[in-house]
């Protein structure tokens, strides 16, 4: 199913605008070059590092059969058949509640932009590597992929609020000026600086929809399992940057902390090398912490929160589509 059919399958036109194209014959040769070179980096990452990873994680990496060139969506949709899960694309970041809808659907979008060569180990702005190789392998657990759709169902549900949309918009807008070779560090810096008001913001206004951003960005994206002398790793973030993964395994400065529902209060802008990570026991561990908050998030209200949200709800309700 192309991306213009899946926006059609989803019936209505605020929630389609997240889908793209991916215009796979618009990627220039050296889109296919980096794709390459990470491909490789990622297999020398696996030989050195593959006793820290999750073992699915190698398994999936195997079950996809990555070509050598930047895969088209149908490609990565045929090979995650057996998951009950497939890709569409999009245009970068995305809104918190469209994407746990998505994930709630077993759905799971892919930016259709490939990192620049300077950004080849650690880029700012997630994108297609980030995507394919940090998340899809993982999707081959059966663990994984019952936790990251329960995750979207209950995040679908969050109750959301204006700081949602100005934090959205902003860290938006760091990764893609981080990510721009053009930018200056004047523009950088005013970036940070309106990104660190808009989190000291959120401090004491939270939403549940935040706090379940930040309970996924700890649990998917950084997610790690076990003990601070023996671990593994599943974060899609960690896996899919080898300079943060070497310098996690490496044993550096940063500190590793249990994980527990406390980390709904620990914000990340996902632009930088991490100081601090969360460790859970295992699959087990992380829902216990969803249903934890689960139980804090107030019934479901019949008063709509956002336009985002609205449509959403409207699209859940009107436009369901069912999946192997």
């Amino acid at each position: 199913m192309s991306p213009h059919q899946d926006s059609k399958a989803f019936g209505r036109a605020q929630h389609a605008r997240h889908f793209v194209d991916q215009d796979h014959s618009a990627y220039p040769a050296l889109a296919h070059a980096v794709w390459r070179e990470v491909l490789a980096r990622n297999a020398a990452l696996i030989a050195e590092y593959g006793h820290k990873m999750n073992p699915i994680y190698t398994e999936g990496m195997r079950e996809l059969e990555l070509p050598t060139h930047v895969p088209r969506i149908e490609q990565l949709n045929r090979r995650l058949a057996p998951t009950g899960w497939r890709t569409v694309c999009v245009d970068g970041y995305i809104p918190s509640a469209a994407y746990a809808t998505l994930i709630s659907q077993r759905i799971f979008p892919i930016s259709r932009v490939v990192r620049r060569p300077e950004h080849i180990d650690f880029a700012p702005d997630p994108d297609l590597v980030h995507d394919v190789l940090g998340h899809l392998p993982m999707l081959f657990s059966p663990e994984y992929r019952t936790y990251l759709q329960r995750f979207g169902a209950v995040m679908a549900r969050a109750r959301a609020n204006a700081l949602d949309q100005a934090f959205f918009a902003t860290v938006r807008q760091l990764a893609a000026i981080k990510s721009d070779p053009q930018s200056s560090s004047s523009e950088i810096e005013a970036i940070e600086a309106r990104m660190l008001q808009v989190i000291q913001s959120t401090a004491a206004g939270a939403s549940e929809l935040t706090h379940l951003r930040r309970l996924y960005v700890w649990s998917v994206e950084f997610g790690l399992m076990g003990q601070s002398d023996e671990f593994s790793i599943h974060g899609a973030a960690l896996l899919s940057a080898p300079a943060e993964l070497r310098s996690l395994c490496a044993g550096g400065a940063a500190c590793l902390r249990p994980f527990g529902i406390d980390v709904v209060d620990h914000e990340n802008a996902f632009s930088d090398l991490l100081s601090q990570y969360f460790m859970a026991r295992d699959f087990a561990h992380l829902h216990e912490v969803l249903s934890a908050y689960e139980l804090r998030m107030q019934p479901p209200s019949r008063i709509a929160r956002t336009s985002e949200i609205r449509q959403i709800a409207t699209t859940r309700e009107e436009g369901r589509i069912g999946h192997a």
